[in-house]
């Protein structure tokens, strides 16, 4: 996948977004139920994948190859997924039993991406 860095950007992008308009709902309702999910779209979705972006564009050796694409579909499909699972369980906490065992999977996910992420630098981010 070409501009890999863009790409993270890009996205975090909106996940930010989808944070602040979900704030805004918050504050505007004075109902703070889901701030959970608020700060894991915020944290996980733009933060983490704005420093991502940015350690692609800085080191553009470890775009090189198609880990980093692996990271960056790996990433988003799960930090998304397991942010969609979070709102319904906050949403709908009876749910727990039947969405947990799979947002451990997405978190699992995730927890490998970052891992990829670290190869890529370590190996590859010497510049």
């Amino acid at each position: 996948m070409k501009n890999i860095d863009r790409w993270f950007v890009l996205t975090g992008l909106v996940f930010l977004l989808i944070g602040m308009v979900l704030g805004l709902k918050m504050s505007m309702a004075q109902d703070f139920s889901l701030h959970g999910l608020h700060a894991h779209l915020n944290l996980l979705g733009f933060v983490v994948m704005t420093l991502f972006g940015l350690c692609y564009h800085t080191w553009p050796r470890m775009q090189e190859g198609k880990l980093a694409t692996v990271h960056y579909l790996l990433h988003t499909v799960c930090t998304a997924g397991g942010l969609a699972l979070l709102f319904y369980l906050l949403s709908n906490p009876e749910l727990a039993p039947k969405i947990g065992p799979i947002m451990d999977m997405t978190v699992a996910g995730t927890v490998v991406g970052v891992v990829l992420f670290i190869y890529l630098f370590f190996t590859r981010a010497r510049e």
